[in-house]
């Protein structure tokens, strides 16, 4: 049976060129579904497993004669690719460096995000875990200052709708039927926040995506979930970060995007796809001096290990 997705329904199917097998048995053990068992000292491929064949391709990157064969759900064995040198892997030293480093950007000199630097960002982001194949995760990418500025101007008219219709006195009349946390999040963050962008555009000023450059739109099937758009979204903020490009992600378009589905389909959103999380990018004009410590809300610990054994964040990187 086939893991149902709302981008691919057709099974897996998983074969092993015998000539070229070893028996080495690694294929077997690293399974997660163990649709590939050890039977007699022999790899068996399994068909009564409930979940079958996920697609991950494990199997195909541990076989050390490639013998193994995974085809379906947006997998091929084409598409394998030599392991980077381990020389180039960024240290833990180098990666917390960057991650440090990292801050939000919002003010972009000129000059223009060159296309193979975004093209390199989305390549990257697409190495981010895609949980069960095929990845239902999308991107929408959009160059240039006065594309960037022209997307803007019609999110924040979804927003001025929203004021009409989210005024202060009607929300009031909502408080009865919805939780405190949510009349409170609208009153006392989204509406002054769309009056923000609102004012800006009346002034004209960006005060949605601030002049950038660039900006990059993740999104979802329904066999998906936002989170996995998230996570390709760190990642290529990540990237921008190691390119020399600032960022900043912007949660404030999906919302409208998902009141107005027909501005969704407009930018390029496949039917049925939710908009996730944006992201803007851009040659920094601003250049901190420091980082801060952040911690967590909250941290739990195994019971009996004391909370204070684990360090809140990791110990800033060693100066240059």
């Amino acid at each position: 049976m086939p893991v149902i997705h709302s981008l691919d329904r057709e099974p897996k199917q998983v074969a092993i060129e015998r000539e070229l097998c070893d028996q080495c048995l690694a294929c077997t053990r690293i399974c997660p579904t163990e649709t590939l068992a050890a039977h007699g000292g022999a790899v068996q491929i399994r068909l009564d497993r409930p979940l079958g064949c996920l697609g991950c391709g494990h199997c195909m990157m541990v076989c050390p004669t490639g013998a193994i064969r995974v085809s379906g759900r947006d997998l091929a064995r084409e598409d394998l690719l030599p392991l980077p040198d381990p020389l180039t892997k960024a240290s833990a030293e180098g990666l917390a460096a960057l991650m440090q480093s990292r801050r939000s950007v919002r003010q972009f000199t000129d000059r223009e995000v060159e296309e193979a630097l975004l093209e390199r960002i989305l390549a990257l982001a697409a190495t981010a875990p895609m949980g069960i194949p095929p990845w239902g995760v999308g991107c929408v990418l959009v160059r240039g200052r006065a594309e960037v500025r022209s997307v803007g101007r019609e999110v924040v008219r979804e927003y001025e709708r929203f004021l009409n219709r989210f005024q202060p006195w009607r929300l009031a009349l909502l408080r009865p039927f919805v939780s405190r946390e949510k009349y409170e999040h609208l009153a006392h963050f989204v509406r002054p926040l769309a009056e923000t962008y609102v004012r800006g555009q009346q002034e004209n000023r960006d005060l949605l995506f601030f002049d950038a450059p660039a900006l990059l739109l993740f999104h979802h099937s329904p066999g998906a979930n936002a989170g996995k758009a998230f996570i390709a979204c760190t990642y290529a903020m990540l990237a921008a970060e190691s390119l020399g490009l600032g960022s900043t992600l912007i949660e404030a378009v999906a919302p409208m995007l998902v009141r107005n589905p027909a501005l969704g389909r407009r930018l390029g959103l496949p039917p049925g796809h939710q908009p996730a999380i944006a992201l803007i990018l851009g040659y920094p004009a601003t250049h901190f001096r420091r980082t801060v410590r952040r911690h967590f809300s909250s941290l739990y610990t195994n019971p009996g290990v004391p909370a204070d054994s684990f360090p809140k964040t990791p110990p800033p990187a060693p100066k240059a």
